[in-house]
């Protein structure tokens, strides 16, 4: 095979270069579904950085809006107010088209589903509508561009939660009954809105090297192994009890199939999520959140005094107070 000469290799590169700067410029586009009260600002805003109103509900809106924001490192983001899920089903009908259209044009859709929710029907008829109006090869893409989150997972109890001290801040983890109580409603929603769409769902992560399994559903190649179809958590353990060396790359694919809870409020997950929200881009998409990422394991980080405004334990023992954690007499770091 003939060399290409120095010169045009420099120009292929310098092609590639600016094709990238060009992309990393670009304002990245974030839409956001889910209903009413689902906590949608919020998560947004502290995911990105940005200052979106809470508890805005516009039911007048009757078409996607463009919000360009700042956010917290002099970047712009684009975010697309769309008209709400469940305000009318009359309008959710009329507006399945032009939600396609819209979520195809963004690099990140995030469906927020209630952690308290048990009433998933409706939502679930609606991501039926809105798929099922786009052709095979559409509905393939719109599926897995979409990351499910399970938002406002403070609001479930009594399992407590654990704050962990680290200086002058720290972060929020549930109890080990807690976390299993997230986690059984994360694969209940799974079921739900993922599970149906099986056929057209695909996964891939990077292979660390020497990757090799001979599957008809697997594909891979030097940087990149890719499942075709839904990576459940039983499909996963099976890979997982054949090939034990390859644990690892069989849990990653499983990641990108998973409900993500999370909580704005105590910052918890946040990291997970914008974890599985990259994993979803391609290159240009890539290149321009990456700006946004900053130090992503600041995500889960909440100061000790903001802590402290977000509950409060008052113990009371006959006429004496045993402990209140408002008290500003506790030291800074309690």
């Amino acid at each position: 095979m003939p060399s290409i000469p120095n010169a045009r290799l420099n120009r292929i590169k310098m092609d590639v270069w600016n094709k990238y700067q060009i992309e990393a410029n670009k304002r990245p586009s974030v839409a956001v579904l889910g209903q009413t009260g689902a906590g949608k600002s919020s998560l947004l805003n502290v995911l990105f950085g940005t200052d979106l109103a809470i508890g805005d509900v516009r039911p007048a809106t009757r078409r996607p809006e463009p919000i360009t924001l700042p956010g917290a490192h002099g970047h712009q983001l684009v975010f697309w107010d769309m008209p709400g899920i469940g305000e009318s089903a009359a309008a959710d009908v009329e507006y399945m088209t032009m939600y396609a259209d819209k979520l195809l044009a963004c690099d990140v859709v995030i469906w927020a589903v209630h952690a308290d929710s048990r009433s998933t029907t409706y939502e679930a008829l609606c991501l039926r509508r809105l798929l099922e109006t786009a052709d095979p090869a559409t509905r393939a893409r719109l599926v897995n561009k979409l990351t499910f989150v399970m938002t406002k997972a403070d609001m479930l109890h009594p399992p407590p939660w654990v704050f962990s001290v680290n200086g002058d801040s720290g972060s929020f983890t549930p109890s080990l009954r807690l976390d299993e109580q997230l986690e059984e409603r994360a694969r209940y929603f799974e079921e739900v809105f993922l599970a149906p769409w099986g056929d057209f769902l695909t996964t891939s992560t990077y292979n660390p090297g020497g990757f090799s399994v001979a599957d008809d559903r697997m594909t891979f190649n030097d940087h990149t192994v890719r499942y075709r179809g839904y990576f459940s958590r039983q499909v996963c353990e099976a890979y997982q009890h054949r090939y034990p060396d390859r644990a690892d790359v069989f849990a990653r694919l499983r990641d990108n199939h998973r409900v993500v809870p999370c909580s704005a409020r105590f910052r918890y997950n946040l990291t997970r999520i914008m974890v599985a929200v990259v994993n979803r881009l391609g290159f240009g998409a890539a290149a321009r959140f990456q700006r946004l990422l900053g130090d992503v394991d600041r995500l889960s980080q909440v100061p000790v005094p903001v802590m402290r405004e977000l509950g409060n334990f008052l113990i009371w023992d006959g006429d004496r107070k045993v402990f209140d954690l408002a008290d500003p007499a506790l030291p800074p770091n309690l």
